[in-house]
């Protein structure tokens, strides 16, 4: 008998214990699906109510503040090139 398959004979090993643990993690694991699919229906139902009862939708309200953004980094631009000491301010758009 080689080194090898003595180790392994006398490595006990309970295999129910091991079939149960298998068969635990299995439930527990659908448990935790069950819950996050449960948690998620709740959120995305909440989120939805949200949106619903927005005067302004989110889409139309990212517009407006990209915009707005623009708006203000043009400004900024603009005043920032005004101040160069070279004097030679390029337009706005044309960078």
């Amino acid at each position: 008998m080689s080194h090898d398959q003595a180790a392994q004979s006398s490595f006990p090993l309970n295999k129910e214990q091991v079939v149960a643990g298998a068969v635990l993690i299995g439930v527990g694991g659908a448990i935790v699906l069950a819950g996050a699919a449960m948690a998620g229906t709740a959120l995305v139902t909440a989120f939805r109510q949200r949106v619903q009862q927005m005067d302004v939708p989110p889409g139309e309200l990212a517009r407006q503040h990209w915009s707005a953004v623009k708006h203000a980094a043009n400004a900024g631009a603009a005043v920032w090139l005004k101040e160069q000491p070279t004097g030679q301010a390029q337009p706005v758009g044309q960078r």
